[in-house]
């Protein structure tokens, strides 16, 4: 199936816009056909790029040239403390991302044991690999989009096929300050992908030790049956730093039998649920929705939200719960 050139219906159309631009014998018109034949659009320059787009090319240069007028920066605060910095695009060329995202990125086959910015995987898919696990390792990598550089983006387009130009194009398009951007719609997919030969041989890491293991974004875990050693800790740092990235020691954690076992905010003990003191605050708040559901009136997608949550992990209690939500917004009109 080839991917929505928006303003064409068939890469022929394109290919007739673009006129005389593409030849069939040159290297662009050839590298046209390639990308049509790995079903990825075949966007062979920046005026191949706009013409999809609808949009004059120099906007995207230009969007590349002055990137400071295309994102808008900001801090939130991190859930373990400090500050995160986010870099955001402006309308336009989140909407160019977007298209980047949506037909290149999202076209590429992700392994299953990475369940972050996957569609249909998630933090439960996650904490599930490693239910009722004795032992269990939890990593995180320090700075993790920020590690991953113009560089290794610019390689990646252009193992994918798009030429020198355009895979150069496509990589200022991705990346802001010289690495990937917290907050553009591109960034958790490039990190997923780029991080794949990362992954390979953390898996090769994980052979002899028999050792299940998962990402989320930048959440490592590893569990098994046996206790993980310290060098299989030492071997994945070494590891890491040949690829430029390193763990944030703090959010190291070794958890075995008699403890309490967290994988991306849940606990995996026996079966995935929310930790008890989340578990409780639901079951008040449900209680109190019951007891009293005028008091969510405005409020009543919250209530759902946590439904949804909830019935990720437990059918029955999540059933509950929902029904209570569906009643509330039913009640008041949302």
């Amino acid at each position: 199936m080839q991917p929505p050139l928006i303003s064409f219906e068939t890469p022929q159309q394109l290919r007739q816009a673009l006129g005389t631009y593409l030849p069939a014998t040159n290297d662009v018109g050839l590298n046209f056909e390639t990308l049509v034949s790995n079903n990825l659009p075949p966007l062979v320059s920046a005026t191949a790029f706009g013409t999809v787009l609808g949009v004059n090319p120099k906007l995207l240069t230009a969007m590349t040239k002055f990137p400071d007028k295309y994102y808008r920066e900001f801090t939130i605060k991190r859930r373990s403390g400090g500050l995160r910095q986010i870099r955001a695009p402006r309308t336009f060329l989140k909407t160019v991302q977007q298209y980047i995202h949506k037909y290149i990125l999202s076209q590429l086959e992700v392994p299953s044991h990475v369940t972050g910015f996957v569609k249909g995987r998630g933090v439960i898919s996650n904490a599930l690999i490693h239910k009722a696990a004795p032992y269990i390792l939890n990593v995180d990598i320090e700075d993790f989009f920020g590690s991953i550089t113009e560089k290794t983006v610019r390689e990646f387009f252009l193992e994918l096929g798009y030429n020198v130009d355009m895979a150069r194009l496509l990589m200022r398009l991705c990346t802001y300050g010289g690495s990937l951007p917290q907050g553009a719609p591109t960034s958790p997919a490039l990190a997923n992908h780029i991080f794949s030969t990362v992954d390979l041989g953390i898996l090769e890491l994980c052979t002899p030790n028999s050792l299940n293991y998962s990402r989320y974004a930048d959440d490592l875990t590893f569990s098994g049956a046996k206790r993980i050693p310290q060098e299989f800790l030492h071997e994945l740092q070494v590891l890491l730093k040949t690829h430029g990235f390193k763990l944030n020691q703090k959010k190291t954690r070794f958890s075995r039998p008699g403890q309490a076992k967290y994988v991306t905010g849940l606990v995996v003990n026996e079966r995935v649920q929310a930790p008890r003191e989340l578990r409780r605050n639901l079951r008040a708040m449900f209680h109190n929705a019951e007891k009293a559901p005028s008091s969510f009136a405005e409020r009543p997608h919250h209530l759902l939200g946590w439904a949804s949550y909830v019935n990720s992990y437990d059918r029955q209690l999540g059933a509950k719960y929902l029904k209570i939500g569906k009643r509330i917004a039913l009640e008041m009109g949302g």
